[in-house]
């Protein structure tokens, strides 16, 4: 294959031809003993004179193009590396009606609090987003990826969300891919619940959060194997995770660490996934923009999840659960996608039991006394459309039910929603959503509605 520097030179020299064929071209257009042209005559000489020089300024035009195009080869071509930057700017206008625990981006209805409607204008869920690809990394590819938004910072002493918002990894991946095997390192949500519902409203903390869906993204170190297939295609994939539990802290033990972490040991998953459906190898690489299309592979998961907790010396305690998860393309520009799972102290993984981890301890129980472990039900459902580039819509709905005799706060959790994208031209975007959150506490029945303007633009 000849070198950039000689497929540039024969370029200029292509080009050098082509402009000492312009002179060439005028000379040729009058012979000198030649009588004098007629006036038509005339006419047709110039018209053919300026044809000429049209094609050679698009033959000109055509060389610099391909000289640019030379060069960025090059380029890429020693380095080996492929950058993808993404954004997506947003300006939320939340309009929430009945008592949240977050009237920005809520995920349950608050018992026994009395105050009417809250408006807020934010940007806190604005994304960015960076994804490179580096061939020829010990043998196979190294894809990486890290994306951040400004949903950082927690509440002031007056339960004030900031201003000023701070910014926040979401997930941070490292994969190296062969042709069968794939180890990822990094941030990313739990194995068992990859998915998340497709929302301009819920992204600091997914749509359906404590209503079925599993978020956290928790440090992790994967690896997959593909099984084979061609049809239908399986793998299968193993996950050791941080052990996280969500604010489990022993009172008794100054620097302790969470629950989790004082079992000594991670929280493992596994997945076995079948995929069929027609897979793009040279599909984009990852960024901020998830707006669906209804194209792509189908695929359905499998998985389990097993971890452990020690709340103090005298109370340790198992986590796990099972796990199903489905992204299903009903036709052109159509799909479903959801998730389910069953399981108990699962709050660490990003709301499960409706965001709590033990029940209340039986009347009269000495102060201190550890509940009972929650054991919930729950799960997920969006369907999603895109009749064109310009319009995407969706409704869905989410359920978590905690078992009764566990003696809950919370014991279900009903959230559904319907949303509207439009993108009239690039790089504008605009989306409308409506949520309602039906929250049952032992004291009764607890509703919300949410609504949210989205502006902005994604690059």
């Amino acid at each position: 294959m000849p070198s950039p520097r000689s497929s540039l030179a024969a370029l200029r020299r292509l080009g050098a031809h082509v402009l000492l064929a312009v002179p060439a071209a005028l000379g040729a257009q009058t012979r000198p003993d030649s009588a004098p042209p007629r006036a038509d005559s005339t006419r047709v000489s110039v018209d053919s004179l300026a044809a000429r020089l049209e094609r050679a300024e698009a033959a000109i035009a055509l060389l610099r193009q391909q000289l640019a195009t030379e060069s960025e080869s090059a380029v890429r071509t020693r380095s080996r590396v492929a950058l993808d930057l993404s954004a997506r700017v947003l300006t939320n206008i939340a309009l929430t009606r009945g008592p949240t625990n977050d009237p920005g981006v809520p995920q349950i209805a608050i018992a026994n609090a009395d105050y009417g409607q809250v408006l807020g204008i934010s940007l806190r869920q604005t994304r960015v987003g960076a994804a490179v690809t580096v061939r020829d990394v010990l043998g196979g590819t190294f894809d990486g990826d890290a994306d951040l938004d400004f949903f950082g910072g927690g509440r002031d002493a007056n339960g004030n969300r900031p201003l000023f918002p701070e910014p926040r990894f979401r997930t941070v991946r490292g994969t190296l891919r062969w042709a069968r095997t794939s180890v990822m390192v990094g941030a990313e949500t739990p194995l068992i619940s990859d998915l998340d519902p497709l929302s301009l409203a819920a992204i600091g903390i997914t749509e359906f959060s404590a209503a079925g869906d599993l978020w956290n993204w928790l440090p992790q170190v994967r690896v997959t194997r593909a099984l084979g297939g061609k049809t239908l295609r399986w793998a299968v994939t193993g996950a050791v995770l941080e052990p996280f539990t969500s604010a489990l802290y022993d009172p008794v033990r100054p620097g302790g660490g969470d629950a989790g972490e004082r079992s000594g040991k991670p929280y493992l998953e596994s997945r076995l996934r079948v995929r069929w459906g027609p897979e793009d190898p040279d599909a984009p690489m990852s960024d901020v923009r998830d707006a669906v299309t209804g194209e792509g592979p189908s695929e359905i998961g499998i998985g389990v999840h097993r971890g452990w907790v020690e709340v103090d010396d005298d109370h340790q305690f198992t986590s796990g659960a099972v796990s199903l998860d489905a992204r299903i393309v009903l036709a052109p520009h159509v799909e479903l996608r959801g998730e389910a799972y069953r399981g108990r102290l699962l709050l660490g993984l990003g709301g499960g039991a409706i965001g709590q981890n033990f029940g209340r301890p039986p009347a009269g129980a000495p102060a201190g006394t550890v509940g009972t472990p929650l054991h919930d039900v729950a799960g997920w459902a969006q369907l999603n459309v895109r009749p064109t580039e310009q319009w995407l819509a969706g409704v869905g709905c989410g359920i978590d039910r905690v078992r009764d005799e566990d003696r809950p706060d919370r014991r279900q959790n009903t959230v559904c929603a319907a949303h509207l994208r439009w993108t009239p031209v690039q790089p504008v975007l605009l989306g409308l959503e409506y949520r309602r959150h039906q929250t049952l506490y032992s004291t009764g029945l607890y509703h919300a509605h949410h609504i949210n303007l989205a502006l902005g633009f994604e690059i």
